[in-house]
């Protein structure tokens, strides 16, 4: 009688786990679908062949405060932010260069003291770099963010980390996780100086070979605009299949510039199946209920659309005066200190 007691707990217990086991292992409808795409984005492996079906595989890439997108100036709200700071900006630190099969990304060992950081601008507290990476197209559109519809060559992102959360990966989990510099890339005859690390891209031309150190680096400066104070502000996501919605987007009104040999180079790169890495971009997202911020002054009596055209020709002229003093490259983003 004992013996077959025994046995009967025993037998119930066995059920008891499996049940226990069958729950755990059943999907949570609330969290969000990882299918193969999503697991390969956050290897950092992922296709630019068709991004709209990046929702299919990864629920968060159809959330409401999905990034890029396109500026509307005529429905942005204007505010005036303090200005920027720029904390080690204008220093020459060891970088890398990496293709990782989806952009060429550049980064700087995080063992190095005052790493370059951030504040100011109307954001909260100091954010410290991570890396910055490029998007570019087939032709001579391929900024991922527009401006009243307006698509540029290719933009720069220059990423950054709250340091309040302590490392990067904690600030992932933050709707104010990460702060970005979006910066638009218009297209010039003469080579720009600040993308002098693209001579480096032959060894890394094949994703295999993974990164390499710069000979020479690039101060981040170098690839901000000349106009810091004009730009736009919107809460949204990271631009690949990852989708995580935690950055505070800055997309500066004013442009820089490269050349078409240049930008050239960019689409030599290869993806990780070995094909041309001619294109990076995810499409515009919708805004939905997300307000975007304007801050800056347009100039008077004109429409702040103007505006960002009249800021494309200052641009313009400070690259041609330029262009007087150095025969071998343009300067478009000299600064005044």
């Amino acid at each position: 009688m004992t013996l077959k007691l025994s046995l009967s707990c025993q037998l119930s217990l066995l059920v008891v786990i499996c049940c226990v086991m069958a729950i755990s292992a059943m999907p949570n409808p609330r969290a969000p679908t990882k299918g193969s795409l999503v697991a390969t984005a956050e290897s950092g492996h992922f296709s630019y062949d068709d991004p709209n079906k990046w929702k299919e595989h990864n629920s968060l890439c159809a959330g409401e405060h999905q990034s890029p997108i396109n500026i509307d100036t005529r429905k942005s709200k204007t505010e005036s932010f303090p200005p920027f700071n720029f904390i080690n900006y204008d220093k020459s630190l060891p970088e890398n260069l990496e293709n990782n099969g989806h952009t060429v990304q550049l980064s700087i060992d995080n063992l190095i003291k005052d790493l370059p950081t951030i504040s100011g601008g109307g954001l909260d507290g100091p954010y410290q770099f991570a890396q910055m990476h490029f998007h570019w197209g087939e032709a001579e559109f391929g900024s991922e963010h527009k401006i009243n519809r307006k698509q540029y060559a290719a933009e720069v992102h220059i990423v950054h980390w709250n340091l309040k959360y302590g490392n990067f990966v904690d600030a992932t989990k933050h709707n104010d996780g990460l702060a970005v510099l979006g910066v638009l890339i218009g297209l010039q005859d003469k080579d720009n100086i600040a993308f002098r690390h693209i001579e480096q891209f032959d060894g890394i031309i094949d994703p295999s070979k993974k990164n390499k150190k710069l000979s020479y680096s690039v101060p981040l400066k170098d690839l901000l605009p000349t106009n810091t104070a004009s730009f736009f502000r919107y809460e949204g996501s990271l631009t690949d299949a990852r989708c995580n919605e935690d950055v505070i987007w800055t997309v500066f009104e004013t442009p820089i510039a490269i050349s078409h040999r240049q930008l050239a180079k960019f689409r030599q790169l290869s993806d990780d199946h070995g094909k041309p890495l001619s294109r990076n971009v995810r499409p515009t997202q919708h805004e939905h209920d997300r307000i975007v911020t304007y801050s800056g002054a347009a100039p008077a009596g004109t429409c702040r659309a103007c505006a960002v055209c009249a800021a494309e020709a200052a641009n313009r002229r400070s690259e041609s005066l330029d262009s007087d003093e150095s025969k071998e490259t343009i300067k478009p983003n000299k600064r005044r200190d």
